[in-house]
């Protein structure tokens, strides 16, 4: 918070300038002058000086002749007679208020030492006392009469009075209070909003009567949005687009089918909170700070009246009036996903459970192994063979799990994972037999959003499956085949043998319906992977244990092209 000192400091009131051959040795090359040097105020400068008498009257008007007196440095780019009566003269006949004055005031006042030198660079930007970052490219200086230092600053003459741009958050709240209610976007950004004192940009003026600080307040918002797209920072840079009602609506309608919350409230709220953050850019880009890539290839600009512009250039970005924008919704808004098979949340017996390292070959070089024992038998000649890792620390129970959480929206998906068993001995035990070479066989079951949570009953049985007790999604891999290292398989829906806690997988579900993993709900879905048996002809039925080999999960949306 920007405060006076409590130091009483002698002022000398000049009635003429005193000029000083060079510079004191304090001041280094941000400062540097080689002009006139001031024994006095910034505030003595602008007063003895006759073409600034128009800018002193609004020092005085707005009580700013008490802070310019004070301890803290400043540099002032004080705008000549001519620049005030010309800004005067183009505001409406009661607009030139209390409130416009102190804005134009703060718009030319500036903490810390700045020499012209320093000023006329490229690109040069000065945040003046407002907040705002002024671009001194558009400055005019009349050099006669600047590099003025004085004893607690610097004053530079200009030939313009500049009025403060607003940033974007102060011009969205202006557009919404010209169009109460017209605009859903700009109703439900500022829904949750409030205003809050800017310490760092209030500045005090003095104190009440009670010896309590009294200070010309700056108002920010306080949004949550702002906290992923800080609008009303002016140290950012952004474009913010306003959408025609129309096709805020139209994108709407189209975000809820895939954003489903199963409360149609609840989801309009989703949606909307989801499309504002769709439709804020870093300047130059069409890709949203969301990440979202935005179609604007049959956008036009719109005119609101009574605004008449539909571009507004603020001090930290652009705000532009746009129809016709879109948003694709496949591998854009809505992505593929990919559950990396390290990252289960539990499992059955977290002991048995390794994370190896396969930087060759895996998704993000590693997969997971649960060590167990398999058996499978030849179906011709009867031979039966044994599959283990570790014999000093496995597990044949039935049903064991590795428990996972993945976001999913409201859509179909096509469930695919990657499962390779690369162990030596695993492979080929008997060249005669391909029973002798482990087929790894695995199944999924899924709880959706809002249902009660998987668990795994003492029984060894598991419960509250979305598909209930007779469905789960399965698939196998083949020891050593690398087709399974490097193409993923398809999981699809297999009816289980309910006759049994170990929920064997029996037949294909038939058809299309067979692979969709159907979501009707957009939130965290709750997965088991577990082993099975039974399931491929080589697995002996009668087991309870198998081996297990997980990379990854992956979920694809389906979604139409040019969705």
């Amino acid at each position: 918070m920007k405060t006076k000192l409590n130091i009483i400091r002698e002022v000398w009131l000049l009635a003429v300038v005193v000029l000083i051959t060079a510079c004191n040795n304090q001041w280094d090359n941000h400062v540097e002058v080689d002009t006139p040097t001031l024994d006095g105020s910034v505030l003595d400068a602008v007063k003895a000086n006759k073409d600034l008498s128009a800018f002193y009257l609004l020092l005085e008007e707005t009580g700013y002749v008490n802070i310019l007196n004070g301890e803290y440095e400043y540099t002032i780019l004080a705008p000549d007679n001519d620049a005030i009566s010309e800004l005067v003269a183009n505001y409406e006949e009661g607009e030139w208020n209390e409130q416009e004055k102190l804005a134009i005031v703060k718009n030319h006042i500036a903490f810390g030492l700045y020499n012209m030198k320093t000023l006329t660079q490229p690109d040069s930007r000065l945040k003046m006392i407002n907040g705002k970052n002024q671009s001194m490219s558009t400055v005019s200086f009349d050099s006669e009469h600047s590099n003025v230092l004085c004893n607690n600053g610097v004053l530079h003459m200009v030939d313009k009075a500049y009025k403060p741009l607003m940033n974007i958050d102060e011009y969205l709240q202006y557009v919404r209070g010209m169009f109460p209610e017209e605009y859903e976007q700009l109703d439900s950004l500022y829904a949750k909003a409030t205003k809050v004192m800017d310490t760092e940009r209030s500045v005090q003026t003095g104190v009440n009567e009670l010896g309590q600080p009294v200070y010309d307040t700056v108002w920010t918002t306080r949004n949550y949005f702002f906290e992923e797209m800080p609008i009303n920072n002016e140290d950012s840079s952004y474009t913010f687009v306003v959408l025609r009602d129309l096709n805020f609506q139209e994108l709407k309608a189209k975000y809820a089918r895939y954003m489903s919350l199963g409360d149609e409230e609840q989801t309009d709220s989703l949606v909307v909170d989801e499309l504002i953050r769709d439709l804020v850019f870093k300047q130059g880009e069409t890709i949203a700070l969301s990440g979202v890539k935005v179609d604007f290839s049959k956008a036009a600009d719109f005119v609101p009246s009574p605004i008449e512009v539909s571009e507004y250039k603020a001090s930290n970005g652009v705000v532009r009036f746009l129809n016709g924008v879109d948003v694709k919704m496949k591998e854009n808004k809505i992505k593929t996903v990919v559950v990396e098979a390290e990252d289960y949340l539990s499992a059955y017996s977290p002991s048995k459970v390794y994370t190896r390292s396969r930087s060759s070959w895996a998704s993000g070089g590693k997969d997971v192994m649960v060590s167990s024992r398999t058996y499978q038998k030849d179906p011709v000649t009867g031979a039966e063979y044994s599959f283990v890792f570790n014999t000093s620390n496995y597990n044949t129970d039935m049903n064991f799990y590795l428990l996972y959480e993945v976001r999913l929206n409201s859509v179909t998906y096509d469930v695919y994972w990657l499962s390779y068993d690369d162990m030596a001995e695993h492979i080929a035990k008997d060249p005669a037999s391909e029973a002798s070479t482990l087929v790894v066989c695995q199944k999924m079951f899924a709880a959706m959003p809002g249902d009660a949570q998987l668990a795994r009953s003492s029984g060894g049985s598991i419960q509250n499956n979305y598909w209930g007790n007779s469905v789960a999604f399965a698939a196998y891999s083949v020891a050593g085949d690398k087709t399974y290292r490097d193409y993923p398989v398809q999981l699809r829906k297999y009816t289980l043998d309910t006759g049994s806690s170990r929920m064997i997988p029996k037949e294909e579900v038939e058809g299309e319906e067979g692979y969709d993993f159907d979501v009707p709900r957009m939130g965290k879905v709750q997965l088991m992977v577990c082993n099975t048996a039974g399931f491929h002809p080589y697995s002996k039925a009668n087991q309870s244990g198998g081996m297990m080999f997980l990379d990854y999960i992956k979920f694809v949306p389906r979604i139409p092209d040019g969705e």
